[in-house]
């Protein structure tokens, strides 16, 4: 019974039912957001905390370990790395991937508020973000100014532009990168002790004389009037005026001990756009939005908004992150135009009938369409990897049909009716094709399921495939043979079609040529089957040989590096550069990194964009570079050629450590990424507890003077000098002065600590306390703050305490809450993740740890080593998943080795192809393979199915019916080979931005169609025969053994001969 049956006789309903499909495919891809990665939500978060003017010991001691204690009793927590440095500490929870990241998240609040009390009074509540694709910037914008203040530039843009953007359809979050406008007052210690009064009481003065609060109402039988007052001050003078003592009856006005001005709060804190001072806009999208439309949609209000600000403010859009996503959509529209041209081309040349071909084209819309409705049910996005998906699909989903025209056009040709041809064409191949879609899902299935980074990654890309198959599988068995009963029936007969022309000979002869050329080589194959069964062990052999000769001379890593036009920079300088004289250096880094022909246009952050609150030694350049071309404004070299010629440039460059990297957005594999510093990273603990300071600068050493590793950082490189204020605790007790206030003047006087709000229509602004000696390295400047002790009497610090100087670590790193030390590390030209793993191992080793001390890989290292650990896995579950499947499928054993034996063929051209073009071992490598794994068995799945069809019902020889089978399904197996190629080629070829991402799985998957198509199609025939050779065999000896039997019973029986 045929079961498509009803819809094949109903061609009309079944078109509408396509037609309606189409319309919600089209309203699907419309609805879809379009991200550079999956919307995905690591059971991961990052905690904040932010205390200015805070060394980094004080930060670990007392806010990071606290921290630390109460988020490890987090249940699920698998890994903890935090990091503490002037005036702000992070820390990174990872958990195990059952756990839910909002749950997460809850529980990270939980602990927060547990440690409230166990942290420093006066701390800002420590903030924390999950990790989230969607938060990854999609746009920067720079405002620039001729005439404005770095504040008044940053209060326009918090004020006006901020909102505005953050109101565009799709924007998530929109961060004001500066310091905002604040009143400073500069303190005079000696102005203050002439008349007796401290840091402390000019801040409770101020907090004291600045409030808004509400005064109330007064209220009669009939009127009520609210009551106000003059409680706020607002500018710079009114704080000027404002009286903070009165000495004998005169006012002591804060303008007599204090210079008052209007500033940024943090005076440090600056970025420029090349050479102009700027604000920086970065803006994120929401998880469900459209990335591509909503910077179009940011970029078209822009001018709008930049009619309502001064004429010299300039509103710049830089690092538009949503290049490669364009260049991806653009190549699945490349994709679709040759497939249907490959598909035309196919069908002309081996069927050519122009109606057939037709009928094989719709099935790649209505298969894309199917998987749009499905993707937008799911709440998927058109992303990087969902993308690359589709335009693989585009390559197998007409395969279904071709298989089904191809049977319906074989029958017709016999002289069969169009529609009893299509009916019994899929009464035919019906089981084939539900065989070989399964048989995909059982590939894509298990990346579906799992808790672990690569199986979340590939969740979309595994869906997306899976929900394209099966609605090809349906067009095909339903639309394709009802088009095909209606549309081949009104086709004129082969009598009454005019002549061929000379293309069509041409072709004929072709077809016919091909196809005589394979029957001679199948019948030496048959012929010499014992020969031919050694090829799968062998080309297993050969796979494994070269994978390993790939990734000794290729290399390999997590990700492809790609080229997104984009480069990121840190500058780090001795620990204790002022942040001017960083500003000045930073400076002209960006000038030399301008003056490159190939660079468009640099921004630049001091400090480390970490969120630590603090400019330290460190400054962040993200550099536009010129778009990628053959003309003569183009850019002509790849982003990590210009990387290298710049980092030869800065080695020359003694008293700076210049880090350069390719933006990507999914790490490199090699000396590429995106972490705008070192790239790699290799932590050290001590399970004794033993320094770790002597052990981390020991392996620097030697990784340094390997050839291999550059840009070699340690925790360890940056030793602040610090001014230890060691005071007197005795003498302290005699003059009645506590520890707490002597923190207290220091902190108010050179902590640049806001004391109070300025609260105005629309915005808020500090009052920040600092000394006027706080430039100065001058020990006097602390030694002549003064206190007060408790009977009000003045005191020095001098006459309590004296400066020592000291050296104190930049940063502090804890790895599971136990104190670590870190190694950071980029690769030279060549060198790859993989082997550079290799080389560390190899660094310690020559360096002689002492005992105890033990390397935690973190970051893309440890990513990919998960990742060939689960790749490795999932290999393994997709071929037992797909022999499970055809197992159950064709009730044997043997039938689904011998499909599974086309595999090493597959992957023997994979890693051939790679090894040709010098193609890294990469994540997309393993999508490759598993791809080639769903798209060559249909070769043996096609010739086992036909022939198991002839031997059941036609009593056919095994023999003769596999030899038919391969000769009836060569011409099928061919034409879906060469589309699939075709859908392939635009991936090898690599064009657009973000194309080497794309390039690796194109070569792969071409080279392993080339190789499989070639061998497949002669082996599969031998192998299927394996089992009646082998009954053969058995039947031979036995029939022996029975003749020698009988020959001797004769013998016994024959009467002896006389002597």
């Amino acid at each position: 019974m045929n079961i498509f049956g009803p819809m094949i006789r109903r061609p009309v309903g079944t078109s509408l039912l396509a037609i309606g499909l189409a319309i919600a495919g089209l309203w699907a891809y419309l609805l879809l957001g379009v991200a550079a990665l999956p919307s995905i939500e690591f059971p991961g978060v990052v905690v904040f905390a932010s205390a200015p003017g805070a060394n980094a010991q004080t930060m670990a001691n007392t806010v990071m370990a606290p921290l630390e204690r109460h988020l490890g009793r987090i249940p699920g927590v698998k890994q903890m790395f935090s990091n503490a440095s002037e005036g702000g500490a992070q820390i990174q929870i990872l958990f195990d991937m059952s756990r839910n990241a909002d749950q997460a998240a809850r529980d990270v609040q939980q602990a927060i508020n547990a440690a409230m009390p166990d942290l420093p009074s006066g701390l800002p509540p420590p903030q924390y973000f999950k990790f989230d694709t969607s938060q990854i910037p999609i746009l920067l914008v720079a405002v620039t100014s001729s005439s404005l203040s770095p504040d008044k530039l940053y209060d326009l843009s918090d004020t006006l532009l901020q909102p505005a953007v953050a109101q565009v359809p799709g924007v998530a979050q929109v961060q004001v990168g500066g310091s905002p406008h604040a009143v400073r007052v500069a303190l005079n210690s000696a102005a203050m002790a002439h008349v007796g009064i401290t840091a402390n009481d000019v801040a409770n003065a101020l907090r004291a004389a600045n409030v808004t609060a509400p005064q109330g109402t007064l209220s009669s039988g009939d009127l009520q009037l609210t009551v106000s007052a003059n409680d706020s001050l607002h500018s710079v003078a009114d704080f000027a005026k404002l009286v903070v003592a009165s000495r004998k009856g005169v006012p002591v006005r804060l303008a007599d001990v204090a210079t008052v001005t209007g500033g940024q709060q943090d005076r440090y804190a600056a970025a420029w756009f090349n050479d102009q001072r700027a604000v920086l806009l970065q803006i994120s999208k929401r998880p469900e939005a459209n990335s591509v439309a909503t910077v179009e949609a940011i970029l078209a209000r822009l001018p709008e908004l930049h009619k309502l600000l001064p004429a010299d403010v300039e509103i710049r859009p830089i690092f538009d992150l949503t290049a490669t996503t364009k260049s991806a959509l653009h190549e699945v529209n490349v994709a679709l135009l040759m497939s249907v041209v490959m598909v035309a081309l196919v069908m002309l040349v081996f069927l050519r009938r122009t109606r057939p071909t037709v009928i094989a084209m719709f099935s790649v819309p209505l298969s894309l369409a199917g998987a749009f409705v499905l993707m937008w049910a799911m709440g998927f996005t058109l992303n990087t990897l969902s993308l690359v998906a589709l335009v693989l699909c585009v390559g197998f989903v007409v395969d279904d049909a071709i298989v089904v025209i191809e049977n319906i056009v074989r029958h017709m040709e016999d002289g069969m009716p169009a529609l009893e041809a299509s009916l019994t064409g899929v009464r035919e191949i019906g089981f084939t094709v539900v065989s070989i879609t399964l048989s995909l899902i059982a590939v894509f299935g298990p990346m579906v399921f799992g808790n672990n980074m690569f199986t979340m990654l590939m969740r979309e890309f595994s869906v997306t495939l899976i929900a394209t198959i099966v609605i090809s599988a349906l067009v095909s068995l339903t639309l394709t043979p009802a088009l095909c009963g209606r549309w081949l029936a009104h086709e004129r007969s082969a009598a009454e079609r005019p002549p061929p022309g000379r293309l069509e000979r041409w072709a004929e002869r072709f077809d016919q040529g091909f196809l005589r050329l394979y029957e001679r080589w199948l019948d030496w194959a048959m012929k010499h089957r014992r020969l031919m069964r050694w090829q799968p062990p062998i080309l297993l052999v050969l796979t494994i040989a070269l994978a390993v000769l790939v990734g000794m001379t290729a290399g390999g890593g997590l990700m492809p590096k790609e080229d997104i036009g984009l480069l990121q920079a840190q500058v780090r300088a001795d620990a204790n550069i002022s942040p001017t004289q960083m500003a000045v250096r930073t400076k002209a880094i960006t000038e030399a990194v301008r003056a490159d022909p190939t660079v468009l246009d640099v921004t630049t952050i001091l400090g480390g964009n970490n969120n630590s609150g603090a400019v330290g030694n460190r400054s962040t350049l993200f550099i536009d570079l010129k778009p990628r071309g053959r003309g003569k404004d183009d850019r002509h070299e790849t982003a990590q050629q210009v990387v290298d010629r710049l980092s030869a440039q800065f080695k020359t460059v003694a008293d700076l450590n210049v880090s350069l990297t390719p933006v990507q957005f999914m790490g490199g594999g090699g000396g590429g990424g995106g972490g705008g510093g070192p790239q790699f990273t290799v932590q050290l603990t001590s399970t004794t507890g033993a320094s770790l300071q002597q052990p981390t600068l020991d392996l620097a050493r030697v990784m340094r003077g390997m050839k291999q590793f550059s840009d070699v950082t340690t925790s360890f490189d940056s030793i602040g000098k610090q001014q230890m204020l060691e005071v007197d605790r005795d003498a302290a007790a005699r003059l009645l002065v506590s520890m707490g206030a002597v923190d207290d003047a220091l902190n108010k006087s050179f902590g640049q600590a806001p004391v109070s709000t300025i609260y105005s229509n629309i915005n808020q602004y500090q009052v920040v306390l600092a000394s006027d000696k706080a430039d100065t390295l001058s020990p006097e400047a602390l030694l002549n703050t003064y206190v007060r002790n408790t009977r009000g009497k003045m005191i020095p610090l001098s006459a309590i305490a004296h400066i020592r100087p000291q050296i104190a670590p930049v940063t502090i790193s804890h790895f599971n809450q136990i104190e670590s030390s870190s190694i950071s590390y980029n690769l030279a030209k060549g060198t790859t993740q993989i082997e550079g793993l290799n080389l560390v191992d190899q660094a310690i080793f020559a360096a002689h740890l002492p005992p105890g001390v033990q390397k935690k890989y973190t970051g893309q290292n440890q990513d990919l080593l998960d990742s060939l650990t689960n790749a490795l896995l999932l290999l393994l579950a997709v071929i037992a998943a797909m022999y499970v499947v055809l197992g159950i499928l064709y009730e044997s054993l043997i039938h689904p080795l011998t499909i599974l034996s086309t595999l090493p063929a597959a992957g023997m051209g994979a890693f051939l192809a790679m090894l040709l073009t010098h193609t890294q071992l990469t994540l997309m490598s393993v999508i490759a393979v598993l791809m080639l794994i769903g798209i060559v068995k249909k070769n043996a799945i096609l010739m086992v199915d036909f022939a198991l069809v002839a031997e059941r019902e036609r009593g056919m020889a095994p023999p003769a019916a596999i030899r038919e089978a391969a000769l009836v399904r060569f011409r099928p197996i061919t034409m879906t080979t060469l589309v699939a190629m075709g859908a392939a080629l635009p991936l090898a070829i690599g064009f657009g931005t973000g194309a080497e991402m794309r390039q690796p799985l194109g070569i792969a998957i071409l080279g392993g169609l080339f190789v499989s198509q070639l061998l497949t199609l002669l082996s599969t025939p031998a192998i299927y025969l394996w089992q009646h050779d082998r009954r053969e065999r058995k039947a031979k000896r036995k029939a022996l053994r029975e003749q020698i039997r009988r020959q001797r019973l004769l013998a016994q029986q024959m009467p002896a001969l006389p002597k």
